[in-house]
């Protein structure tokens, strides 16, 4: 006899839960700002009571890192999809590079720039630079493929190059404006271009 399609398990709901907590807080942080957004807010927005967020946060803090790690994950799915295309190195960077900025500065996801390093405590920073090395692995991959395939200068430190094109690139989660007059994927554009443009060979 065939068996029915088993309901979903203990575990199964404790991450949908979980997960519905971090889409819920990421959506408030981003709109109303961090320190606007208290706990019984995000619990009141859920229709739950603010003891049962304490099943799956320890605090507002530890909150904030989960939203963090989830934003980080969507970050480098985001550049890793978007580079997975045809053309040269400096092409699928320029992508990847581009991609990056309109995902950062989603609203549910630019204020996180803004509010990580205050908050960190010691164990929270290595999680944070895993996620940073990781993003800056797979630019410094590209960079590299970029010398090998000649559109970029055969000359260029990819590891430095990686450093310099990140840190003026991350500076745009801290200052970019959705109300501004440039939408983000304009404002992408221009700042990778730029950030780029020392290092194509053409």
């Amino acid at each position: 006899m065939k068996s029915i399609s088993a309901f979903p398990t203990k575990q199964e709901m404790r991450d949908h839960k979980r997960r519905e907590i971090v889409r819920c807080a990421s959506e408030k942080f981003g709109t109303e700002g961090y320190d606007n957004v208290p706990l019984e807010a995000i619990a009141a927005e859920l229709g739950v009571t603010k003891a049962a967020l304490y099943n799956y946060v320890s605090s507002k803090n530890d909150l904030l890192m989960q939203c963090y790690e989830v934003g980080m994950d969507r970050l480098i799915t985001a550049v890793e999809q978007a580079m997975d295309t045809p053309g040269t190195a400096a092409e699928r960077l320029r992508i990847g590079l581009e991609t990056y900025v309109v995902t950062m500065t989603r609203k549910d996801m630019q204020y996180l720039w803004n509010y990580i390093r205050p908050l960190l405590s010691p164990g929270e920073t290595h999680s944070v630079q895993t996620s940073r090395d990781q993003i800056d692995s797979i630019f410094r991959a590209m960079l590299k493929n970029g010398i090998e395939d000649g559109s970029l200068r055969a000359d260029l430190d990819p590891k430095l190059a990686s450093l310099v094109i990140l840190g003026a690139i991350n500076w745009v989660g801290i200052w970019f404006r959705p109300s501004g007059a440039q939408k983000s994927q304009e404002v992408a554009r221009e700042v990778v271009g730029e950030a780029l443009r020392g290092y194509l060979t053409s």
